[in-house]
C-alpha cells in the first residue's frame, strides 16, 4: 500500500539584483565611480550651517558618511559647551570662533572628498 502525497512545485529561482555606487562604462564594462561636485559639497556644508546650525551634510553628500555624522555631533557638543560658557560671557567669543572653525574645516574635508571622486583627466 503506497500513498502518494501531492507536494507543490518548488519555487522558481528569483533574479538577483545588485545595487552599487558604481556604474559601468558602455565601452568596456569598466566600473566608474559616480562623481560628486565639490562646489555642491561645500554649499551643502555652509548653507545648512547658516540656516540650521548643522554641519556635516556636505561630507555625507561627498561620501564621507562617518565623518559627516561625527562632525555633526561634534559641533552640537561644542554648541552645548559654548552655551554653558555664555554664562561667564566667554561663550559669546568662543561660539562664533567655533562656528568659523567648523565651517572652514568641514568644508575643506567635503571639498577634498568630492574632488577625489572626480574622474582624472590624463
Amino acid at each position: 500500500m503506497t500513498e502518494t502525497f501531492a507536494y507543490p512545485p518548488p519555487p522558481a529561482p528569483q533574479p538577483t539584483i545588485t545595487v552599487s555606487a558604481t556604474s559601468t562604462s558602455a565601452s568596456a564594462g569598466i566600473p566608474v565611480i559616480c562623481s560628486k561636485d565639490p562646489t555642491a559639497a561645500v554649499l551643502l556644508e555652509i548653507f545648512p550651517a547658516i540656516c540650521l546650525q548643522t554641519f556635516g551634510i556636505g561630507n555625507i553628500y561627498a561620501g564621507n558618511v562617518l565623518v559627516g555624522v561625527l562632525v555633526m555631533f561634534a559641533y552640537w557638543a561644542t554648541c552645548v559647551l559654548n552655551a554653558l560658557l555664555c554664562v561667564i560671557l566667554i561663550g559669546f567669543i568662543t561660539w562664533p570662533l567655533t562656528w568659523a572653525a567648523f565651517a572652514v574645516g568641514s568644508s575643506y574635508l567635503a571639498y577634498q572628498k568630492a574632488k577625489s571622486t572626480q574622474p582624472r583627466v590624463a
